[in-house]
């Protein structure tokens, strides 16, 4: 019975929460300091943003001091590669219930049901700009130039999508993010 308590001990709800959350920062933090890491329990590095994908990585936008704010470790749907960089939707910009939303309306388009390491989103920007189809992409929207990414690329794990858009792991500059998710749900109405 001690050893029972001890699992239920370890093995909380919040514990995990806080695990998770942790791990991502930390391989964040890791690939600006270097690390070899290759693979982790939530996805893998890459070299390039593929369309399709949820990446995950820090960044430093180049019009950072005109910007009223953003978000310095985005969580991001690429859709679209451009010269220089990609384009995608943010799910830190929307407050957890709308990314939950937005992410299961998304997931009637992808190449498998199955979230295996081989699932991908297949969605352009014409799909995407249905406002009653996707609620709160507009908002999500954002443009990321590669020579700005400040670390390594981590693609989420298909099968981790939907706990990765749940964590609180934004991190944004020149305002809060209550005020983030005030100003997107201004913006769609």
């Amino acid at each position: 019975m001690k050893q029972l308590d001890k699992i239920r001990e370890v093995e909380t709800p919040e514990k995990s929460f806080r695990w998770y959350e942790n791990m991502i920062r930390k391989v964040g933090m890791e690939s600006v300091s270097g690390a070899r890491i290759l693979k982790s329990d939530i996805g893998e590095f890459v070299s390039s943003v593929r369309p399709g994908d949820m990446h995950l990585f820090i960044y430093d936008p180049k019009l950072r001091d005109s910007l009223p704010y953003f978000d310095q470790f985005p969580l991001v749907i690429t859709f679209r590669s451009i010269p220089g960089g990609f384009v995608g939707l943010n799910m830190h910009y929307l407050p957890p219930m709308l990314r939950m939303k937005l992410l299961t309306k998304m997931m009637e388009y992808t190449n498998n049901r199955n979230l295996t390491e081989t699932t991908r989103f297949k969605l352009k920007w014409t799909l995407l700009d249905n406002a009653s189809r996707f609620p709160g992409a507009r908002v999500a929207v954002k443009h990321y130039l590669n020579s700005h990414v400040q670390s390594r690329v981590l693609k989420i794990n298909p099968a981790d999508w939907k706990k990765a858009i749940m964590l609180p792991i934004d991190n944004f500059e020149k305002a809060s993010r209550d005020k983030v998710f005030r100003d997107s749900i201004r913006k769609m109405r």
